[in-house]
């Protein structure tokens, strides 16, 4: 039965796919960033990790919200993901431990679940699905991203194992990561670097941090660098097929990465209407006529972010291949960059005075939506070449089914 009015702490929100259980769900992350997040205005600031909050996500399944149930998780999927980060965010007030937890079921879901095999889930997810265990995403290489032709770290079968040899960047949650899903180069076919996905535990001989890296938004959300210097894994590490995993996995997970941060986003915005709304009562500003205009479109754009939110995470849970996946994904983040732009404005036509709290919130989501900017662009770029082309527009790549 679908439940088109879901409401919670005043709030009303209209959205067809919002169902008793989402909004059930919903309540439930709120409840908890209320107590647990909220509660900690520091961690905006802080340079240490919540590792306290992050073992209570863990013993409460949120942790593994998605993970299935047979695997000890929630049995949940990404459109649960999206109202949960959403929820996160907007209560907890806080976008970088949302980043670490969606990595975190990003990295469990979709290449755990998706490309592990039956020894490799039943022996991660269930740790996963605790906070036993934080896997990580190693892709990106120093100056050079997650380019396939420009990989350099390396791994050669020798004496039944695989040696692994390179360096890895930007690592969201690889300070605090029990394993790394390692991406390395297997071989070459006419001039094509084929890529090969390994799991290799932190304490692998051969694998050493770098960092951690000193970030200034997103916090607590912790970042470093890997180094791997002959460092031998077992065939048992490859996850997925042999030489494929830059096309099974790294480019569909930067989709992925867009589709889940646009619930976080949201709830990053609605934290900013709530602040600014609350000091413009305080410092008793002058309520003109365009503030209530830029104050109700700011509004509109959070409503309209979150039903993308749900509908591109409903489109990853379906069989289907959408030609609106891209586009809506693109459009996710042109609307967020746009919104940023009214707030500034309001905020410098209305003369208020930003705290700490609004400002911290809206750094981290003017810096988040930087991200990947480049690789937006070219997409754009795509989606125009095909528009002149007089073809399809687009349609998602084929995502793993669970």
């Amino acid at each position: 039965m679908v439940n088109n009015f879901c409401s919670n702490s005043g709030e009303n929100f209209m959205a067809m796919a919002v169902d008793e259980k989402l909004c059930s769900l919903r309540e439930r992350i709120m409840r908890f960033a209320t107590q647990e997040v909220a509660t900690r205005p520091e961690l905006s600031r802080a340079e240490g990790f919540p590792f306290d909050i992050w073992e209570k996500m863990g013993r409460e399944n949120l942790l593994g919200l998605c993970i299935p149930a047979n695997h000890g998780g929630g049995g949940g999927n990404y459109l649960e993901m999206a109202v949960a980060g959403e929820a996160l965010v907007a209560r907890g007030h806080n976008l970088g431990l949302a980043v670490s937890w969606l990595i975190h079921h990003a990295v469990a879901r979709f290449l755990v679940l998706g490309f592990g095999n039956k020894d490799q889930k039943a022996e991660l997810l269930p740790k996963m699905a605790t906070g036993q265990i934080t896997a990580c995403l190693a892709a990106s290489e120093p100056g050079t991203g997650t380019h396939p032709r420009r990989m350099k770290t390396s791994a050669r079968f020798s004496g039944g194992y695989y040696i692994l040899n390179g360096e890895k960047a930007y690592l969201t949650n690889g300070p605090i990561a029990e394993l790394f899903v390692v991406f390395a180069v297997t071989g070459e076919n006419d001039g094509k670097k084929r890529i090969t996905a390994f799991l290799v535990p932190k304490d692998a001989p051969g694998l050493s941090l770098t960092g951690p890296m000193d970030l200034d938004f997103l916090r607590p959300s912790p970042h470093c660098g890997i180094k791997l210097e002959n460092c031998s894994v077992p065939p048992s590490a490859v996850l997925g097929q042999r030489d494929t995993a830059y096309e099974d996995m790294i480019k569909p997970f930067r989709e992925l990465e867009d589709t889940l941060m646009m619930g976080p986003v949201a709830g990053g915005m609605v934290r900013q209407l709530e602040v600014l709304t609350s000091l413009v009562r305080d410092q008793k500003i002058s309520i003109s006529d365009e503030l209530k205009e830029d104050l109700g479109r700011f509004q509109s754009l959070i409503h309209t972010l979150r039903i993308m939110a749900y509908e591109a995470a409903g489109m990853l849970d379906s069989d289907k291949s959408h030609p609106e996946f891209l586009p809506i994904l693109l459009a996710g983040r042109a609307l967020s960059k746009d919104a940023q732009a009214i707030l500034k404005g309001l905020v410098d036509e209305s003369h208020v005075i930003p705290d700490d709290s609004f400002e911290y919130v809206t750094h981290d989501i003017r810096r988040g939506t930087q991200i990947a900017q480049n690789v937006a662009k070219i997409k754009q770029r795509k989606l125009g070449e095909r528009v002149l082309s007089g073809g399809e527009f687009y349609e998602r790549g084929k995502w793993s089914k669970t």
